[in-house]
């Protein structure tokens, strides 16, 4: 039965809440110097009043609004009487992009900070991993993620799922470019991976086509990656559909969400809080007569709240798992 698994950020939380905390990952971010002074003192004129730093998406409207209206205002042609914007105004929005980006990085090489594995790179144990790998491969389920981490993408990359010149899943990439072509399947082959809130790997290098980096380029500080950051979704989730829109990667994984879904008996939601509002709408239009799965953190709240919940947000019943630990799920 052909499915598809979305994937949120509850699936790194179960591994490390510390690693995987946004709260802590954007104070993180704040304090290790890779944002100078004048970076920083951009993105706190736009803070609500009383933060002195970025701790949450919710804090972080006025900043998309803000990045907006530079961006119109440096599509105005320079008459020569002086740019619309001072020179601050101009670099805000590459301020902005660029604190996306680290938070996105950090998320995705995030190292265990305690235990027995401190200081290693975070993984996705085998006694989970395996089966889920072996049912995406053997049954051509769609996957998507709404987390920036690499842990399911390169899982499945190690696997060998995106190797080969009829791969079992398709980004979009090839030769690390992209291309809305190459999500086209030979013969109905293959499922597609769907990075619905961007990752650190894509580059945007303007005119040419948008570039997937390698792995190893996120740890590498000299020389960090140029134009990075605008196919990043990290902001209020009243503007998160204005960065999809605006991305032209991440448009096109929504509009290949929208089919996967459609072509889908069953959609499973795994380890996500529901509250991206612009998800759950896609859902509840486009469900019909689907099964909808949800497997979340039993800390969330109790079954009688979380079950109306969700059938509010996703338009119908939902069949709800809690779990004290989300990766002791099998039932792919």
């Amino acid at each position: 039965m052909p499915k598809i698994f979305i994937f949120g950020n509850g699936l790194g939380m179960s591994i490390s809440p510390d690693a995987y905390n946004l709260t802590s990952v954007m104070s993180g971010v704040w304090e290790n110097g890779d944002l100078d002074g004048g970076q920083k003192g951009l993105i706190s004129t736009c803070l609500p009043s009383g933060a002195e730093r970025p701790t949450s998406e919710e804090q972080l409207a006025t900043l998309q609004d803000t990045v907006g209206a530079c961006e119109v205002l440096l599509g105005v042609r320079d008459t020569g009487a002086g740019h619309w914007l001072s020179e601050q105004g101009r670099q805000f929005p590459d301020a902005v992009r660029r604190f996306a980006f680290l938070v996105a990085r950090d998320m995705f090489i995030a190292k265990y900070p305690s235990g027995q594995n401190i200081g290693q790179r975070c993984v996705l144990p085998a006694e989970f991993l395996q089966p889920l790998v072996e049912h995406v491969q053997a049954n051509q389920t769609h996957v998507a993620t709404l987390n920036y981490d690499g842990l399911l993408s390169s899982a499945l990359s190690d696997a060998g799922l995106f190797s080969g010149s009829n791969p079992d899943m398709l980004d979009g990439f090839v030769d690390s470019k992209f291309d809305r072509n190459n999500l086209f399947r030979k013969n109905k082959h293959g499922a597609w991976y769907l990075h619905l809130h961007g990752c650190p790997l894509f580059v945007d290098r303007g005119t040419s086509a948008i570039r997937k980096i390698a792995p190893r380029s996120l740890v590498v500080k000299p020389g960090s990656p140029k134009r990075v950051g605008k196919h990043i979704v990290l902001t209020h989730f009243k503007h998160k559909s204005k960065i999809i829109e605006t991305s032209d990667i991440l448009r096109i994984y929504w509009e290949f969400l929208e089919m996967a879904i459609d072509e889908s008996q069953e959609v499973l939601m795994f380890g996500y809080s529901g509250n991206d509002v612009h998800l759950n709408r896609l859902i509840s239009q486009v469900r019909g007569e689907k099964d909808v799965r949800v497997v979340e953190w039993l800390g969330a709240s109790n079954r009688t709240r979380r079950q109306a919940f969700w059938k509010e947000q996703l338009g119908g019943d939902v069949d709800l798992t809690l779990l004290e630990d989300v990766l002791t799920f099998r039932d792919w």
